[in-house]
Formats: C-alpha cells, sequence, structure tokens
C-alpha cells in the first residue's frame, strides 16, 4: 500500500525538531539556488556569506540539524544582496 506523506519529510519520519529541519532544508534550498544563478564556486559563496567553504560545503550536502537557522537566514541575505 502506498501512502502519500505530508509536505514535511521531516514530520513524516517522525524526526526531532521537524518543523525547524523544514524550514532549514527550505533555506538551505534558497541558499543553493542563489549560488547557482550567480554561477558562485563554493569558496566565492563562502566568502560572501562570511563562513568557511567546509561549513557550506556541509550544508550543501545535507549536513545542516546543527546549523542555527538564524545564521542561514544572515547567510542568505548576504548572498541575495552582493552583486556579481
Amino acid at each position: 500500500m502506498i501512502e502519500e506523506g505530508s509536505q514535511n519529510f521531516y514530520a513524516d519520519l517522525a524526526c526531532v525538531d521537524a518543523d525547524a529541519m523544514q524550514r532549514k532544508a527550505m533555506l538551505i534550498v534558497r541558499i543553493t539556488d542563489v549560488i547557482s544563478a550567480k554561477g558562485l564556486a563554493l569558496a566565492q559563496a563562502s566568502a560572501l556569506m562570511g563562513i568557511e567553504a567546509f561549513c557550506l560545503e556541509s550544508w550543501l550536502k545535507g549536513h545542516f540539524r546543527d546549523a542555527d537557522e538564524t545564521v542561514l537566514h544572515a547567510c542568505l541575505h548576504h548572498l541575495e544582496i552582493q552583486r556579481h
């Protein structure tokens, strides 16, 4: 039997802090989209966001559980306001 899931993958898997994880995942998607749209390399993007490249790389690989949501918002903002 196939069961349709909700709009929150993390809630469907009964993850702790599912709503926060969903919000963080959406921020990472937006960060990824901006990086791609601007054609930035990892080092360029991380410099614009003020974080280490290994941190950004980790987030982009899906390791963002411990990332602070406020920091993710700030990083996205820094990317969006920069011209490239």
